[in-house]
């Protein structure tokens, strides 16, 4: 997490209590009179104001762990085979040497595939230059005559630009 103040280890005496700033992670000694806010019925301490402003700005995101500060831990280490070929067993993802198609990772994962990531924003695409390319090709067999509005080489060009993504 990009801070504009410099973390260092606090000179903290032995016996004072302590708190994690939730923001960037650092041990901070509880004050009354220190920086703090409350959420949810919880007090939360801070290293600097702009900590406790980052906080204050979004609270629910800090509060519940989401922050950057608070990493996730480490995700044991996944192997990938291909769909097809089961004898295919690699450390990281890629494709699969005989059939060319995607490796899936052997332990189900709630990680976003980037591969349906991809396939869904291809469909959008050719789905958003599908509907006019049906219109300029197939109107006239429902009395919009767009080719004769247009003319039939503007109409021949557009369905070229029009079907050049979908193909693709």
């Amino acid at each position: 997490m990009e801070h504009d103040h410099h973390h260092t280890t606090p000179d903290i005496p032995a016996g004072t209590e302590t708190a994690k700033d939730p923001v960037c992670g650092m041990t901070v000694a509880v004050k009354p009179d220190g920086r703090h806010a409350e959420f949810q019925g919880e007090l939360f301490h801070f290293c600097s104001e702009k900590c406790q402003t980052k906080f204050k700005a979004d609270p629910w995101f800090y509060a519940t762990g989401r922050a950057a500060g608070q990493k996730k831990a480490a995700p044991a280490k996944v192997q990938y085979t291909c769909p097809m070929h089961p004898e295919i067993v690699r450390d990281a993802p890629g494709s699969c040497p005989i059939c060319g198609m995607a490796l899936e990772p052997m332990v189900p994962s709630d990680e976003p595939s980037e591969e349906l990531t991809d396939f869904t924003q291809r469909m959008w695409i050719s789905a958003a230059a599908a509907v006019p390319l049906i219109i300029l090709t197939m109107g006239e067999l429902v009395a919009l005559p767009v080719r004769d509005w247009i003319g039939h080489q503007t109409a021949s060009y557009l369905e070229f630009l029009l079907a050049t993504p979908i193909i693709l």
